[in-house]
């Protein structure tokens, strides 16, 4: 097993490209030089930071940010796989081969670090919950934003219920809301 600093060094040079895996499905509706993998993690990380914080008691801080920094990870190998496209031809094929990713990707560290990953997947967790309810609030908070750009033809995530998943979370549903009331749109149920 090689040191620490070189194991630190390997991952990075793994996880590199993230700042430059754009989100694919912005791509495919007309969105040039939409946000990168790394950014989307960035503000998914702020947001889950400033819930734990509103909610105390109510989530598991530093569980939380730990799955949210490792859940994209895989990303830098098997790039952004946009939603319906997954979700349609590829199901829990996906989910396997992002856990194998992450598992390779975090060899020499803690396993309960790639087991992080496994817990986004199931959402049965209140932590796993509010993180995969927060991963489609920024992407629709995105979509506002570059709807106010005039980039893309982003109408379609406004008809999708799936984007507004709430995980049974009260306080991600005050979210959704919030921002359909933002864009002047009904949350599709």
């Amino acid at each position: 097993m090689s040191d620490f600093p070189t194991r630190i060094l390997d991952l990075f040079q793994a996880i590199h490209p993230l700042d430059r895996v754009p989100r694919s499905g912005y791509l495919l509706r007309g969105v040039a030089d939409p946000e990168s993998v790394a950014a989307h993690s960035h503000f998914v990380s702020l947001m889950a930071l400033l819930f734990v914080e509103e909610y105390p008691g109510r989530f598991d801080r530093d569980r939380v940010l730990a799955m949210e920094l490792i859940h994209d990870l895989s990303e830098a190998r098997i790039m952004d796989i946009p939603m319906p496209y997954a979700d349609a031809y590829m199901s829990e094929a996906k989910d396997r081969a992002e856990q194998a990713i992450l598992e390779d990707l975090l060899k020499g560290f803690p396993p309960h670090l790639a087991d992080l990953h496994a817990e986004f997947s199931a959402a049965e967790t209140p932590e796993a919950r509010l993180l995969r309810g927060l991963d489609k609030a920024q992407m629709m908070v995105k979509i506002i934003h570059y709807e106010r750009e005039h980039r893309g033809n982003l109408a379609e995530f406004w008809e999708n219920p799936k984007n507004f998943r709430d995980y049974g979370l009260e306080c991600v549903s005050d979210l959704f809301d919030a921002i359909c009331r933002r864009a002047g749109k009904d949350r599709p149920r």
